[in-house]
């Protein structure tokens, strides 16, 4: 892959991960709080994934996508291992509210994860080159 062709699949995924983030807004706005928590979850994943593309990685699984980016921007001093734990934060409610029937979250626990995926979306946008 070239470096042109990773640019340009990265901000396709830094375009997805802002789609879900709307759609996340959108979702808590009506109430549909476990769907919200799911899409802020995307909405970081994709995220995450452009970080990964620009380097020519491109993970399988959403767990590939965690170990690759700690692997690939934590673990060489890059990005604040606080800032990409939020990533694993939002798996785990993403994970309750996509396949826990009985879970129902509230508009609080929402909230937070929204903008947990913000903080998260936010620690990666110095590493993306201009569009």
């Amino acid at each position: 892959m070239t470096d042109e062709n990773c640019k340009a699949n990265a901000l396709d995924e830094t375009r997805a991960g802002n789609d879900c983030l709307a759609e996340a807004d959108y979702l808590y706005a009506g109430g549909f709080f476990n769907a919200a928590v799911s899409r802020a979850y995307f909405a970081a994943l994709h995220w995450a994934r452009a970080l990964l593309v620009l380097k020519a990685l491109e993970p399988k699984t959403h767990r590939g996508v965690i170990q690759l980016l700690h692997l690939h921007y934590v673990e060489h001093g890059t990005m604040d291992p606080a800032a990409a734990a939020e990533l694993g934060q939002l798996e785990t409610y993403r994970e309750l509210s996509d396949y826990s029937a009985g879970v129902s979250l509230d508009g609080s626990r929402a909230a937070q994860e929204i903008a947990r995926a913000r903080a998260f979306i936010d620690a990666c946008r110095p590493f993306m080159p201009a569009p």
